[in-house]
């Protein structure tokens, strides 16, 4: 029976929103000012849900796990520290850009970039094949489910409707389908409209339509 993975929704949708970001960063012409707008936007939402990542997992996910196996969660902090410092570096630089920058300034953010984006990489395999095995060891799936439960309670609307967005798009649709069923029982009816705004906008019709006429129709995975 497969265990509960505390990492793999949020993972999969970082991985899929900084793969945009990364992908749009090549091709945006920065002297046009609605790309340049459009590139701005995008690295604010990833960096968003980056940062909001580092906190939740330092000040649940691993806290947990260091009340439970003292040390454990020494390497994944220690590697949060750099990456942090990276991110916010980028992100500063990001929000100076004013389509005045040249190919060189252009290039070497983007090779700045490149370089996070695999250590970030590194970064979260190393906590989808060690810490998680160590959280499921040491929690049963009822307390990691209720672990999970507790941080979607605690983030804000718009924080929430971010992950829901990204995440959505970089799973299958009975994932996804589970996790929005939860959603919709529990909010009011423009948040969820709000949420399937924000996902028609990543997705292709076929899957969009696919999603949404299950969720009518009530079709369980």
């Amino acid at each position: 029976m497969s265990r509960v993975r505390s990492f793999a929704a949020p993972h999969k949708g970082l991985r899929y929103l900084i793969a945009k970001f990364a992908s749009n960063l090549g091709h945006t012409d920065f002297s046009n000012y609605a790309q340049l707008t459009v590139l701005k936007q995008l690295g604010l939402e990833m960096f968003t849900l980056l940062d909001d990542h580092v906190h939740t997992e330092n000040e649940h996910t691993l806290k947990h796990l260091e009340q439970r196996v003292p040390g454990a969660s020494g390497h994944d902090v220690a590697d949060h520290e750099k990456l942090e410092a990276v991110q916010n570096s980028l992100a500063q630089r990001l929000s100076g850009f004013n389509g005045h920058e040249t190919a060189d300034e252009i290039h070497t953010f983007y090779i700045d970039f490149s370089l996070f984006h695999s250590q970030y990489l590194e970064h979260i395999f190393e906590e989808e094949t060690v810490t998680e095995l160590l959280l499921q060891q040491n929690f049963s799936d009822e307390e990691l489910i209720q672990h999970r439960n507790n941080i979607m309670q605690r983030l804000a609307f718009p924080v929430l409707l971010l992950w829901l967005k990204y995440i959505i798009p970089a799973q299958p649709e009975e994932e996804s389908l589970a996790m929005l069923f939860g959603f919709k029982a529990n909010a009011p009816q423009p948040a969820f409209e709000q949420v399937m705004s924000a996902i028609k906008s990543e997705l292709d019709k076929e899957r969009y339509e696919s999603l949404a006429s299950k969720l009518a129709l009530k079709i369980m995975p």
